[in-house]
C-alpha cells in the first residue's frame, strides 16, 4: 500500500506544481451530482482498506476508497454501525466519496 500512496502523493504533488486541477473518484457513485468534473483523473479506488479498527473504542481509521459495504461488515461484526446514514447510489460508494460530497442521510441529527 505504501507504494500506491507514494504514487498518489507524487500525483498530487505535481498537478500542484502545474497548478493543474485533478478530478478524484474513487467509486464513482456520486459522478451524476453537481457540476462535470474537470481536470486530470486521480483514481484513488485501489486506496482502499481499514487501517485500524478498536470496536471497543468505537473507533475505526480507513483509506478514502475503501467501500462502505467493507466499512458497515466490519461493524457489524461488532454489532456497530455507523453513527449517520450515507445514502447509497450503488454497492461502489467509498468513504472518501461520501466525506467529500457531505452526505450523512436521515439518522444524522
Amino acid at each position: 500500500m505504501a507504494d500506491l500512496s507514494t504514487e498518489i502523493q507524487q500525483q498530487v504533488l505535481a498537478a500542484r506544481d502545474a497548478k493543474q486541477t485533478l478530478n478524484i473518484v474513487g467509486g464513482g457513485s456520486k459522478s451524476f451530482m453537481g457540476r462535470e468534473a474537470v481536470g486530470e483523473r486521480l483514481d484513488i479506488s485501489g486506496h482502499r482498506g481499514i487501517v485500524n479498527y478498536q470496536p471497543v473504542e468505537l473507533v475505526l481509521t480507513a483509506r478514502a476508497g475503501t467501500p462502505l459495504t467493507e466499512i458497515e461488515a466490519a461493524l457489524a461484526e461488532n454489532n456497530q454501525m455507523l453513527a449517520f446514514e450515507p445514502p447509497r447510489f450503488s454497492g461502489v460508494a467509498t468513504l472518501g466519496g461520501t466525506l467529500a460530497c457531505n452526505q450523512s442521510g436521515p439518522g444524522r441529527p
